[in-house]
């Protein structure tokens, strides 16, 4: 398989991989484990687990959800696509080979950055975002919200699984929102004073092989610049935009792609 990488602080990107080969009348070749190379530090993928990109692309194309339809396929729920494109966060399953192909397409890649997570048997954070005190404000299922602190994460949980028709890596994500004690809170409509809210609606659950991914994008929009009276502060944005950084003053895309890594046997 293919163990994607990206080199922190550096602008060059440097990828070594490899796909399943593909059979032929001969007896498949099997590769070594492809090492990941950061600046001057060299990581070998020694163990089963998930290593998960962070892409900031700068998009030359319009729609770019659209476009990345045309690589791999939807997750299985179409309910929770629904849901999940409502709060603008895109996912697809993809295989590893195509990884390089689907971020050139988007547009330049301006910024990057590798972890390797291996299994995580109790729930972290593969992305978090932290309020500032001023706070802000986010929709979720349209609904407005005001944070005025905190944390917004996605969490996830991942493990080996052995399986008949052989091994794969269970991913487990999940939205989530907390206030450390004696921080601010959320107010909803309902003025209700929240400490935390985990998104269950949003929980997505899936089995990935070894040479599959999951791209879980999100398209940051510039606001229009209008003229004439106007509300002061920034519109409210979604959740999943608010998660990934959002609000902007240019148009970004925030990817993470997260890799199944599973080691050789016999």
């Amino acid at each position: 398989m293919r163990n994607y990488l990206a080199i922190l602080f550096v602008i060059s990107v440097v990828v070594e991989g490899c796909s399943t080969p593909e059979k032929t009348t001969n007896n498949a070749i099997k590769k070594e484990k492809p090492k990941v190379t950061l600046a001057t530090e060299t990581i070998s993928a020694t163990t089963d687990g998930i290593s998960v990109v962070n892409y900031q692309v700068k998009p030359d194309i319009g729609d770019v959800f659209q476009k990345l339809e045309q690589f791999g396929k939807p997750i299985t729920s179409s309910q929770l696509q629904e849901k999940l494109l409502l709060e603008g966060i895109q996912l697809r399953r993809v295989t590893t080979v195509d990884i390089p192909a689907i971020i050139s397409s988007l547009g330049e890649v301006i910024d990057e950055n590798y972890v390797w997570h291996g299994q995580i048997f109790k729930w972290r954070d593969l992305h978090q975002r932290r309020i500032d005190a001023e706070g802000m404000l986010i929709t979720q299922k349209g609904i407005p919200y005001y944070i005025g602190g905190g944390y917004l994460s996605l969490q996830s949980r991942s493990w080996l699984i052995n399986r008949e028709d052989g091994n794969c890596i269970y991913l487990q994500l999940l939205p989530t929102w907390h206030v450390p004690r004696n921080k601010s809170s959320v107010v909803a409509n309902s003025s209700e004073h929240l400490q935390s809210k985990v998104f269950t609606d949003l929980e997505f659950e899936t089995l990935l092989k070894d040479d599959e991914a999951i791209v879980l994008a999100v398209a940051l929009l510039a606001p229009e610049v209008t003229t004439g009276p106007q509300d002061e502060g920034s519109p409210p944005v979604r959740l999943g935009e608010a998660l990934l950084g959002g609000p902007v003053k240019e148009d970004v895309l925030q990817i993470i792609v997260i890799e199944a890594n599973i080691m050789p046997r016999g």
